[in-house]
C-alpha cells in the first residue's frame, strides 16, 4: 500500500481569522509559520454580513473564530466565510472554534426546547465545513452530533501541570462545583494524585440553587474549584465562600472556557473568597479589568492539531 502525495508542496495552509479572537489566531500562526489573513467585521445597509475571502485555489483554509458576545454575528461570519472557501477552494475546509457555540444546549429538557449545539453542527456541515477543531466540549455526546470529523482537544493536562505548578501537593485539594464537573476533576486528580472534594446543588421549583453541601474535607487546605467553563460566576463565588466557610484556608478558581459574562468581572473583583481566578484564552480576555484573573495559552495544543489535520488531509492511499 502506497501513500500518495495529492497535492504535494503546492498545497498551503492559509489560516483566516474572522474576527472574534484575533489575538489567538496570531500566535497560532506564529507557531505554525503558516500564512494567515485577517478577516474584517463587515456588513451591508441592511444589516447583513458581508465577507471578502482572500483564499487562492491551491490553499488550504483554516478558519479561526470563537464566538462571544456577538456570537450569532460571529456564527454567520464563519458560516459565509466557509461558503466562500469551498467556491474558492479544492482543498479541505478547517473551522476552528476554541469555545463551541450553544455548548451547553447539548439536550433538549423538554418537548418546546431546542438543542442548539446540534443545530449548530449542521449548519457548519451545510456550509461545507470539512473538519472541526474545538476545545473541551461542554459534553463529548455533542461529537455525536456532527458527520464530519472532529477534534475535541483536551485541557486536562494544561491545567493540572498548571495547579501543580503554583500550589502546594500536601495542602491542595481540588474541588468540583457541582456533579457535572467531577468527571474533569477526576481526571486532574489522577494525574496531580490530588485529593477532590464535590458540592452538591439543590434547586428550588424557579431554578435557582437552593442549598449547597460540601461532600469531602478542605479544611486548612487550598481549595481549588475545577470545571469546563466560567460564565456569570454566580456560582463559582458562591461555592468559594462555602469552602471558606469549611474551613479551607484559600481559594481559587481554574477554569478551560472564561466566558465571564454579564457581572462575572465585577464579582470575581468583590469577591473576599477568591484569590485567582485562572481561564485559558480559547476567549479573549481582559486582564486589565481584574487583578486576580490569569490567563494560560491554547495556542500550542490548537496548533499542534491543524499542523495534524492540514498533513493528513494531504495524503490519500491509493
Amino acid at each position: 500500500m502506497l501513500l500518495q502525495l495529492v497535492r504535494g508542496l503546492s498545497t498551503v495552509p492559509h489560516i483566516l481569522s474572522l474576527p472574534s479572537h484575533p489575538s489567538l489566531a496570531n500566535e497560532i500562526s506564529q507557531r505554525l509559520g503558516y500564512k494567515i489573513s485577517h478577516i474584517p467585521n463587515g456588513s451591508f445597509s441592511n444589516a447583513e454580513t458581508k465577507v471578502a475571502v482572500p483564499i487562492q485555489h491551491k490553499e488550504k483554509p483554516v478558519i479561526i473564530q470563537s464566538p462571544h458576545k456577538d456570537i450569532n454575528t460571529h456564527l454567520m461570519e464563519l458560516l459565509l466565510t466557509v461558503q466562500a472557501c469551498k467556491q474558492l477552494s479544492s482543498t479541505p475546509v478547517t473551522a476552528v472554534l476554541p469555545c463551541f457555540p450553544y455548548a451547553r444546549s447539548d439536550k433538549s429538557e423538554s418537548r418546546n426546547l431546542p438543542i442548539g449545539a446540534k443545530l449548530i453542527c449542521k449548519l457548519l456541515e451545510a456550509a461545507g465545513t470539512d473538519e472541526v477543531i474545538t476545545v473541551e466540549l461542554h459534553s463529548s455526546q455533542t461529537e455525536g452530533f456532527f458527520n464530519i470529523p472532529v477534534s475535541n482537544i483536551q485541557t486536562t493536562q494544561l491545567l493540572a501541570d498548571y495547579i501543580i505548578s503554583t500550589n502546594s501537593e500536601d495542602k491542595t485539594v481540588l474541588v468540583a462545583p457541582d456533579a457535572g464537573a467531577m468527571k474533569k476533576v477526576t481526571a486532574i486528580s489522577e494525574l496531580t494524585e490530588l485529593p477532590f472534594a464535590l458540592i452538591h446543588k439543590e434547586r428550588a421549583s424557579d431554578g435557582t440553587i437552593s442549598r449547597m453541601t460540601l461532600v469531602g474535607d478542605v479544611r486548612g487546605r487550598n481549595a481549588v474549584i475545577v470545571d469546563d467553563m466560567a460564565d456569570t460566576c454566580g456560582t463559582v463565588i458562591k461555592a468559594a465562600d462555602l469552602l471558606v466557610n469549611n474551613g479551607a484556608c484559600g481559594v481559587e478558581a481554574v477554569m478551560t472556557h472564561g466566558i465571564l459574562s454579564g457581572a462575572a468581572i465585577e464579582r470575581i473583583n468583590n469577591s473576599s473568597s477568591i484569590s485567582s481566578f485562572t481561564v485559558t484564552n480559547t476567549l479573549p480576555q481582559c486582564v486589565d479589568q481584574c487583578s486576580k484573573l490569569r490567563v494560560l495559552d491554547v495556542s500550542k495544543l490548537i496548533g499542534s492539531e491543524i499542523r495534524n489535520r492540514c498533513y493528513d488531509s494531504s495524503l490519500v492511499e491509493t
